[in-house]
């Protein structure tokens, strides 16, 4: 970065850029926006977490208590070895070391949204640790022994309890919050093309009160421009701004980055957006080596042998199931049309290798022959090939494509290996020549029968997004993704969103 460039992003309004810093300084809109941020959203959190934490420990208070009344009232047996008190005061002590255990790990700042399995793994973790503890502390203090049935079901209550208590109160935090704040306000430093384009994106979940930049190349824009990079602090505070996104390229940085270091009067969140967008995966690995902080991450995630296992078992199951059902779609396919009942098509599977994929024939024979003619009407973008009435379609046809039958001959294709259960869906020869590079990426999977693409409505999602998903579901595959996928499968098929 010269001294010129770093001197111009020091002063305000003296960026160079396509308008005057006069004209610039005309367009700033002044703080008039309702800024102080109200007092009851600034001690929500607060409130949010003392009310976790008494839930908590009155939470597994109760389930120790629940297990007393199973292990010796219910049963009706006068074995306990100690009294009530005894074992109030052990689960007691098992509640409040499970919230100690929660407070190091910063839950109780605010709920924050996180996936169930982490929420589980957090609460089995907690109480366990908690546990064994607490059962240590009772041994060296000469306690006499506790009933084991007494730990372990106070222990599955615990857990399950914290796990259904800690999502609601997620859902419950945002509702509560959202009443008295409705939106998240973003502020996005950059007013640039790229400063454009997010405002416009965020703007269906937030409210974007406007931009910061020492100049402005937008003309005409709706967002305001609210003051310079030197005075982020004040509109932040006068806007009581939530989150920031920092939309300037890397050279301009440096000023944010002091002023960060110096930190705000309001709490405020600060994102970077960075050069390689949708790259970056979920599970990420952040490592600092020689002062510089370096982001690590798979671009094709490491599947595991489980998913080969759940697709045969699955499928040898399913194909049993179904056995009656498919021979009367064929008998049906014969009678309403000449020609085979299957259908085969070569298309491409994982890393290029082409296969032949098997369905149910919904179309007239001369199919293929027919489509070249009807090249003109193709409705869907990129190189697929869609059209909602398809003359080639047969009546029978129509109906097993609108409830996805025509697909469960695949079914003996993930059993071949040539694909899996869920996956991209497999492209043809044809609209592989078409690829840019980057949408190369989805052959790096092994195909599915169903899809991030099919539970987002199928034929309702452009090629352009449909790639996005596929590339997505590759970076970040995890068995329970595969679950919710198939679990998603069931509504898309029976609402027939976008089959056609």
């Amino acid at each position: 970065m010269s001294i010129a460039e770093l001197r111009a992003d020091q002063e305000p309004w003296s960026s160079p850029s396509s308008t005057p810093a006069a004209a610039v300084s005309a367009r700033v809109t002044p703080l008039s926006w309702p800024t102080q941020p109200r007092r009851l959203e600034r001690l929500l959190p607060v409130l949010a977490g003392a009310c976790l934490f008494l839930v908590d420990v009155g939470l597994v208070i109760g389930a120790y208590l629940a297990a007393y009344w199973l292990r010796f009232v219910a049963a009706d047996n006068e074995l306990a070895a100690l009294g009530l008190d005894e074992y109030v005061r052990v689960g007691a002590t098992v509640a409040l070391l499970t919230s100690g255990l929660f407070a190091l790990r910063g839950l109780y700042d605010q709920p924050r949204p996180t996936k169930w399995a982490t929420r589980l793994h957090t609460s089995v973790s907690a109480v366990s640790t908690a546990l064994v503890l607490s059962v240590a502390l009772s041994y060296f203090l000469g306690d006499a022994a506790f009933s084991r049935l007494w730990f372990a079901t106070g222990w599955a209550l615990a857990v399950v309890g914290l796990l259904v208590w800690r999502t609601l109160a997620i859902r419950l935090y945002a509702a509560v919050r959202n009443a008295i704040s409705p939106a998240t306000r973003v502020l996005v430093v950059g007013a640039n093309t790229l400063g454009q384009q997010l405002a416009a994106e965020l703007a269906e979940w937030y409210d974007v009160v406007g931009y910061v930049d020492n100049g402005s190349d937008l003309l005409g824009s709706d967002v305001p421009l609210l003051g310079a990079v030197s005075e982020l602090d004040h509109v932040v505070h006068d806007y009581a701004v939530d989150e920031v996104i920092i939309a300037l390229p890397a050279k301009r940085r440096e000023q944010v980055t002091r002023l960060v270091d110096r930190g705000f009067r309001r709490p405020v969140t600060f994102k970077f957006v960075t050069g390689i967008g949708e790259l970056l995966p979920e599970r990420l690995e952040v490592q600092r080596l020689g002062g510089r902080s370096y982001i690590g991450f798979t671009p094709v995630a490491q599947v595991s042998w489980l998913k080969r296992a759940l697709d045969v078992v699955l499928v040898s199951l399913g194909l049993l199931a179904i056995a009656p059902l498919l021979a009367l779609i064929a008998v049906l396919i014969k009678l309403d049309s000449r020609g085979p009942v299957f259908y085969g098509q070569v298309r491409v599977g994982k890393d290029g290798r082409h296969f032949r994929m098997l369905k149910f024939r919904s179309m007239v024979v001369d199919a293929d022959r027919l489509k070249a003619k009807l090249q003109h009407q193709n409705e869907a973008s990129g190189p697929m090939f869609k059209m909602r009435r398809d003359p080639r379609v047969t009546r029978v046809g129509r109906f097993i494509r609108r409830w996805s039958l025509d697909e469960l001959p695949q079914l003996f294709n993930v059993l071949c290996g040539d694909m899996s259960l869920v996956g991209p869906r497999p492209p043809v020869p044809s609209e592989v020549a078409q690829y840019e590079d980057w949408q190369l990426g989805r052959l790096r999977a092994v195909p599915g029968v169903t899809g991030l693409w099919q539970v987002s409505g199928r034929s309702e999602v452009s090629f352009h997004d449909m790639v996005r998903l596929d590339l997505h579901y590759i970076r970040n595959w995890s068995l329970a993704l595969d679950v919710e996928i198939l679990l998603r499968t069931i509504p898309a098929v029976l609402t027939s969103r976008g089959a056609y």
